[in-house]
This record gives C-alpha cells, structure tokens and sequence, in this order.
C-alpha cells in the first residue's frame, strides 16, 4: 500500500512508501562508458560514487560501500532495488516490469542470475513523488560480490494522455532489460540498496503526429546511493498556485517535484551541494519565486519553511 510521509494511506498498488529515512551509509563508484564519467576519489581503498544518469539501453555503474578487491563473505544480506520519479505532463506514465535480477559477479552472461522479483507487476511512475517510491525488488541473497542488475520491462506499458490511453512501444536495445553494471557487495546480515529516478517526462517521447499519436518508451534513469543524497521540504502557498518546485546546484544537478494538495513537497535523492529554488506558479493569479542558499547535507533534509507566492 502507497503512504504519505505521515504513515497514511494513499492510492497505489504494490508500492512501499516511507520517509527514506533508514537508509545505510554506502559510497559510490561511476563506472566509465559513453554515458558516465569515472570519479575517482580513493578512502583509504575504498571508492566513492555520485549521482549518476543512464540515457539509453546501456549500463551504469554503481558500487557500494566496499574494498577495491571486493571480498565476499559468507551468510546472507538484503538487495533492495527503489524506485522514484519527477513530474511529467501526463495523466499516468504505467509500466510494466516483469522481473528484476542481479548478476553474480564471476559468472558467465548467461548463468547466474539471483531473482530480486520475479512477480511481473505494473508501475504507475507519476505516483513516486514527493517521498514516495516503489520498491521493485527485495531479496535475501548470498553475501558476496555482484556486478549487474537487471530490470526487465514487460508487454501492456502504457501513458495516458488528456484522458487517452496509448501503448508504449518500448524502444530498440531495450527487449532484454535494463541492465545496471554494479560493483556492489552483499554484507551478511545487511543491507545493500540502490535507487532510481525513473524520469517519465524524458522517458516518453511522441512518435506520432497530432492526428496520429503514437508514443515510445525510451528509458531514461538517474540512479543515487541512499546515505550519499539528503532532500529539500517545503510547503508553497496558497494551495491554489499549484506550483512545480526545481532545485538547481551550483554543480549542475537538478531536481523537481509538484507541491502536493495542501502545498507540501520534497525534493528526494538530491546530490550533496548548495541549491537555489525556482518556484513556479501553475496560476496565473501568482507570480514565481526564487529562494537561494540552500545547503543540502547527506542523509538530512533542508526545510525551507512556508513560502507564500506574491499576487500577479
């Protein structure tokens, strides 16, 4: 069941919704390909990660908190794979995951394969906003080293338009998933988790014309190491501005979200910096606003209070 960040009850399906706030201390490794830049920042043998984007059917790399040589160890921990999204102009954005798995590092292409959700299930993305996410796989599996997880996309995706309903055809290289290159090691007796900006409002991309309309699914994800990221939380007035709220940084990450219908909003998985706030009225009757200043620390939220919109 989908909750508020209060612990009540929303609309939503095969969904946990929660503060994320038990999130484990992990650092992070961007593996180099055409899509991401390698950050090397060695702790004392370990490797730390940023927030990284994936654009395409390639892979990204992420690594948790681990020693270079990546030992493994005996016994069982937790994977837990989430799932977030920003705000997109449509009614719904449903896709359908059939199965998400992770790759025992060592082990052939074809062949060891562990099953963190084999049960297929249909995600709307528009609902994971403002604090809430889905959880897509979750698993007790051997401790050790793993290097790939895969995300596989089913057939009945679906966006719907102004009321509409079309299919999502989803695009070329993407038939057998969505694969994430990790370096992640599995402690016993812990947990191991990796979320994803599943970004709906770049992910669907129009194919067909005005009389014919015709959509594709062109996965776009920016993935984030729980315990590397804090949020930003607010509240906008008057409820009647309906505003979008984005968060820029100085190094260039942005972040978004819509006040919800009492005003409030949180900016989740935002990278460490300092922010300025666009704040926008979806009213005419209300002008924009902009907040500057705005500290973001790991595994912290910067509450910048009640923000009233000026009358137009």
């Amino acid at each position: 069941m989908l909750k508020d960040r209060c612990g009540d009850p929303v609309a939503g399906d095969r969904v946990h919704a929660e503060r994320m706030r038990d999130r484990s201390h992990q650092h992070f490794k961007c593996c180099d390909d055409m899509y991401g830049r390698i950050f090397h920042n060695p702790e004392e043998g370990y490797m730390r990660t940023v927030v990284v984007v994936l654009v395409g059917g390639l892979a990204i790399g992420l690594t948790g908190c681990t020693k270079s040589n990546g030992p493994t160890s005996s016994g069982e921990g937790t994977m837990q794979l989430k799932m977030v999204d920003r705000p997109a102009n449509y009614d719904a954005v449903n896709i359908v995951i059939d199965s998400v798995d992770a790759h025992i590092a060592g082990s052939d292409s074809t062949s060891g394969w562990m099953s963190l959700n084999s049960s297929p299930g249909t995600y709307d993305l528009l609902l994971y906003t403002n604090g809430n996410f889905a959880v897509v796989g979750d698993a007790e599996m051997p401790a050790g080293r793993y290097s790939q997880i895969r995300l596989k996309l089913g057939s009945g995706s679906n966006v719907v338009v102004n009321g509409q309903t079309y299919p999502l055809t989803v695009a070329s290289g993407f038939e057998s998933g969505i694969k994430l290159n990790v370096d992640a090691t599995v402690q016993a007796n812990a947990t191991w988790t990796m979320t994803f900006d599943f970004d709906a409002n770049q992910s669907v991309v129009q194919t067909g014309d005005s009389v014919r309309a015709e959509f594709m699914l062109k996965p776009v994800l920016r993935a984030t190491a729980e315990g590397t990221s804090g949020f930003i939380a607010g509240v906008v007035l008057p409820i009647t501005a309906q505003a979008t709220v984005w968060g820029y940084s100085s190094a260039g990450d942005t972040v978004s979200t819509n006040a919800d219908v009492a005003g409030a909003f949180e900016l989740s998985l935002v990278p460490v910096g300092s922010y300025s706030l666009h704040i926008v009225s979806n009213n005419a009757l209300y002008l924009d606003s902009t907040l500057t200043g705005i500290n973001v620390n790991a595994l912290a939220t910067a509450n910048v209070g009640t923000v009233i919109l000026k009358p137009s």
